[in-house]
């Protein structure tokens, strides 16, 4: 599984700084669904999705940043 992030507007994937692609097997994989949300949160990305690709390129489960907790809780 890739670890991807998607902006909803355009339906593209990061692929690098300033580089988006409409390929998700181009796009930067993060590996690991920590490292997505920091990267959004440290540059302020907004519109951006978390996405999530398997084997098959058409096989993309999508997630809605605004609805994952980006800080976590100590206690």
């Amino acid at each position: 599984m890739k670890t991807l992030l998607r902006r909803v507007s355009t339906g593209l994937y990061f692929q690098g700084p300033d580089q988006w692609t409409s390929d998700a097997t181009q796009a930067h994989n993060f590996k690991m669904i920590d490292r997505a949300v920091e990267f959004v949160d440290r540059w302020h990305l907004y519109d951006v999705e978390l996405a999530f690709a398997f084997d098959d390129p058409e096989d993309v489960t999508l997630v809605p940043i605004d609805k994952m907790e980006l800080r976590y809780s100590e206690g």
